[in-house]
């Protein structure tokens, strides 16, 4: 309770530019002065780093509405009019919850590593936990930095504990890409490869070797993304799970396929104010949560282009997506043509959802921990890199590897580099569905155009030039005069 006394406090003197001449000094509770003292203190610190990371506008709900939902495997159908302008690149209120949280909870968990990264050197205690706290907070904070410049483009670099009188200017990617890079790379030199009991989840070397190899695959820099990539791969502390689905229930959360993942609440705490992951609130089945999230057509379809060894369309379909499956599908117990009579052509997203637990109907706060970064993942991505090395050969196996593991054959022989990159952005596409992945994998290779209508009608509105980002929320220009809008917008 004291730490999140604390962070409130923080929190209310600054986040980004929102700051006031207002006093907000409660004498009854620490302040950033009297607070980093003691070991303690700074695990409670970087604690309240990785708490930011459950909220909506970070992995609680309203990433994957910035990535999958605005990408062509995903659309909304939704009365809330800001929300479906929002995956249309229609809207106008650039200060509407989705686009407000997303880049205000970044921030807040910004603010808290750069607390944490700021005063932890300062507290008399065990060298190496400090340095691994630190490092934590660092890798975190370059996470964050990562989704904002896929998402934004040009935002505020803040790396120390603001002043009141900061008004921070809008930097370009270069600059946001090398703090990253300097974050994981100081990261990578003091986490360790794995934790034990309570401390399994935290962040760990091979996190950051794998979010360093993604950085540099974002920025086409392929020969040091394959370097480090091929470090994680290299180490042996990862594999695939047997059973693809087991990685999207809490019954086998950071297992070996996890290289991080954001701890969401345990049932059994839910009620003491740990938070849930609440993604199928909003894009599971239509009365069990309130869909607004939905599949598109036109993915649902390219699940069936391929088939198994055995002839059957890939499983990865039916953990992913609900339908009206030949043969039948349940949703929440009920068949789904009998749920859904009215309309039997429905789609709706199922993962992360809680449909292995039998309850009637979808737990709004799910126990599910969402997975950032996977080893299919780092396995797909080293083959991405060795592809655009021209080094195709080499990318065969472990887009193999992944495709093995759902009984999926192996790729065609004799594939051009076009062909494989292709292949691997397939791939992506349906093993990483829900993930958070598809937008950033789309503005990688430039595909992100009006062309892509042809697979989600939404994208007849994307305006080349201005959607490939979202709009700064007006409220913080309005605060801040040197932050600077987006193109277009």
């Amino acid at each position: 309770m004291r730490l999140r006394r604390l962070v409130a406090s923080l929190l209310a003197g600054a986040v980004l530019a929102g700051c006031t001449n207002l006093d907000l000094t409660d004498p009854n509770e620490p302040s950033t002065e009297t607070f980093w003292r003691t070991a303690a203190d700074a695990v409670a610190g970087v604690n309240a780093v990785y708490n930011g990371l459950q909220n909506n506008g970070t992995y609680g709900r309203w990433l994957v509405f910035a990535s999958d939902l605005r990408s062509d495997i995903g659309l909304i159908k939704s009365p809330w009019t800001d929300l479906s302008n929002f995956t249309k690149f229609t809207f106008t209120s650039y200060d509407f919850e989705v686009n407000h949280d997303l880049w205000q909870h970044h921030y807040q968990a910004i603010f808290r590593a750069n607390q944490v990264i700021a005063r932890v050197p300062g507290i008399a205690m065990d060298a190496a936990l400090r340095d691994r706290i630190v490092g934590e907070a660092k890798f975190i904070r370059a996470l964050l930095y990562f989704n904002l410049v896929t998402l934004y483009g040009n935002v505020p670099l803040i790396t120390t504990p603001p002043q009141l009188t900061d008004r921070p200017a809008t930097v370009g990617p270069p600059q946001l890409w090398a703090q990253i890079e300097q974050d994981l790379t100081d990261a990578h030199a003091v986490l360790p490869q794995a934790y034990s009991g309570a401390d399994v989840g935290r962040a760990t070397w091979g996190a950051a070797t794998a979010l360093l190899g993604k950085a540099h695959l974002q920025q086409r820099e392929w020969s040091e993304a394959e370097a480090a990539l091929k470090e994680v791969i290299d180490s042996g502390r990862y594999d695939l799970m047997a059973n693809y689905g087991d990685n999207f229930t809490d019954r086998f959360e950071n297992n070996v396929e996890s290289v991080f993942e954001v701890q969401f609440g345990d049932r059994s705490f839910l009620s003491a104010g740990t938070r849930g992951l609440n993604i199928s609130r909003m894009v599971g089945p239509c009365g069990p949560s309130y869909c607004d999230g939905r599949p598109t057509r036109w993915y649902v379809d390219q699940f069936r282009q391929d088939t198994t060894v055995g002839g059957q369309v890939d499983p990865r379909l039916d953990l992913t997506i609900y339908y009206n499956k030949p043969g039948g599908m349940d949703v929440y117990g009920t068949p789904f043509a009998t749920r859904y009579s009215a309309d039997t052509s429905v789609l709706f997203f199922k993962k992360y959802g809680e449909y292995y637990l039998g309850l009637p109907d979808q737990d709004w706060d799910a126990a599910i921990n969402f997975r950032v970064i996977r080893y299919a993942d780092v396995l797909l991505m080293e083959a991405e890199a060795l592809n655009e090395l021209g080094r195709t050969a080499e990318a065969y196996p472990f887009v193999n590897r992944v495709r093995a593991r759902v009984t999926m054959p192996p790729l065609p022989a004799g594939l051009t580099q076009a062909e494989m990159r292709d292949r691997i952005l397939r791939e992506r596409m349906f093993e990483l569905g829900l993930e958070g992945q598809r937008w950033a994998d789309l503005a990688r290779h430039d595909l992100l155009t009006p062309a892509l209508q042809t697979n989600d009608a939404e994208f007849q509105f994307f305006v080349a030039g201005k959607a490939e980002l979202l709009p700064i929320p007006q409220s913080e220009r309005d605060l801040n005069p040197n932050v600077k809008q987006n193109p277009g917008w």
